[in-house]
């Protein structure tokens, strides 16, 4: 059997801030329908990874493809165009509106207006966040908020979904809702989830990407990963063991 073509990939990928290299000639591709997760300690260059990929950042060399096509500095809205997902550290919502609407503008970008509103009530129902249809945006936790954002990124269908940091700041029962929407996300798209949480990792985690001083460390199952001594030192340094 073939080896499947790699929805996105990196090559060499270089970012630099004046002589400060962020991200080190990484090389990285993902698989459609994967679930990959980035490690690393602060530092470690996987956010600077993950703004290059999204836009926010553009790389000082290197490539980045998007199903073949060289992506490589294209501003976030372009990104999103080609049907992606992206969630970003702070929610990127519009205060003033209420959650059911930034949910049901999201789905306008790829859905006609009837089917738009299906899909907003169908995210707004598997985000377990009905009871806030109608709270405007603004006024919300930032939980709440968190799990609004997440479902305007979905509503749209995008067969790659990268996200940055989705669990801060969320209650437990929150972040058990997240764990589950990401897992149920992967089945029909690739995912690429950058998080400190490890309880949360440990729920949706299988292979996984650990960085380092903006390199790749190492590329594992999760459950090496977890009992990897190396990457408990680079990892935690003198606290507890990452399997604790």
């Amino acid at each position: 059997m073939s080896e499947p073509t790699p929805i996105l990939t990196t090559e060499k990928l270089v970012m630099q801030f004046g002589g400060v290299t962020a991200v080190d000639h990484v090389d990285f591709s993902l698989n459609p329908g994967e679930l990959r997760c980035l490690l690393g300690p602060n530092g470690a260059g996987k956010s600077t990874f993950f703004k290059c990929l999204t836009g926010q950042l553009k790389p000082t060399s290197g490539t980045i493809r998007l199903n073949g096509q060289d992506i490589t500095g294209w501003e976030t809205h372009a990104i999103v165009n080609l049907g992606v997902g992206i969630k970003t550290q702070v929610p990127n919502l519009f205060d003033g509106l209420s959650a059911y609407e930034n949910i049901r503008m999201a789905a306008r970008r790829r859905h006609l207006k009837p089917m738009a509103k299906e899909r907003a009530e169908e995210m707004l129902e598997k985000c377990g966040i009905t009871h806030l249809a109608r709270r405007e945006v603004g006024l919300l936790a930032h939980g709440q908020r968190q799990l609004v954002e997440l479902a305007t990124v979905l509503a749209p269908a995008p067969a790659l979904v990268l996200l940055d940091e989705p669990a801060a700041g969320m209650t437990g029962a929150e972040r058990d809702r997240l764990a589950d929407l990401v897992l149920e996300t992967a089945r029909r798209a690739a995912v690429v989830v950058v998080e400190h949480d490890m309880a949360f990792i440990r729920r949706i985690a299988k292979f996984t990407t650990v960085f380092n001083r903006g390199a790749i460390f190492r590329e594992a199952m999760i459950g090496d990963i977890m009992t990897d001594r190396a990457v408990q030192e680079i990892y935690l340094g003198k606290q507890a063991d990452v399997a604790a």
